[in-house]
């Protein structure tokens, strides 16, 4: 498959203790910091940058889109969406297909574990890594895929790499 299109899936980096404030408020750790500035600037060393992203609106995924963005100097247009906040594969894959035909790369940025279900149902009988075990905080996969984001669907997309941002 020549992919068209590109799919970051990234779980949220290292946030504060469960406890410490509302789940939807928890803020990332200092180690959750450094790790999403290095998948910024692995992404950059990749060659990788998003034209637009999805991300939940908790302020782990937000403050993790800005570290990384911090990690590799590239922005892009953000779509902050409440339906990505604990959401599931199915949610997940309905606001993705609601991206504009014409972008090239999308970034979402999510939590587990909608994030590492629609990897493995995105790669469906086609990858060998296993999401559920890669998928810790700062987990990222890359996908190519090779239909309009409007007809996303499970086994559409191969995995071209999988990381964990560790900075």
């Amino acid at each position: 498959m020549t992919a068209q299109r590109t799919l970051i899936l990234i779980r949220h980096a290292k946030a504060e203790p469960h406890g410490s404030r509302p789940d939807h408020e928890r803020e990332l750790a200092e180690r959750g910091v450094r790790d999403a500035h290095e998948i910024g600037r692995r992404l950059k060393a990749d060659g990788l940058r998003a034209d637009f992203v999805w991300c939940s609106t908790a302020a782990r995924t937000r403050e993790t889109w800005a570290s990384i963005v911090e990690g590799s100097g590239d922005g892009a247009l953000v779509d902050h969406d409440r339906r990505i906040y604990d959401a599931s594969p199915r949610t997940l894959l309905e606001v993705l297909r609601e991206t504009e035909a014409n972008v090239g790369t999308v970034v979402l940025v999510g939590h587990a574990p909608g994030v590492p279900a629609l990897a493995a149902a995105l790669t469906e009988g086609k990858a060998t890594t296993d999401f559920a075990d890669h998928f810790v905080t700062s987990g990222v996969a890359v996908l190519g895929v090779d239909v309009e984001w409007a007809d996303l669907a499970p086994g559409t997309a191969d995995l071209v790499e999988a990381f964990v941002g560790r900075g």
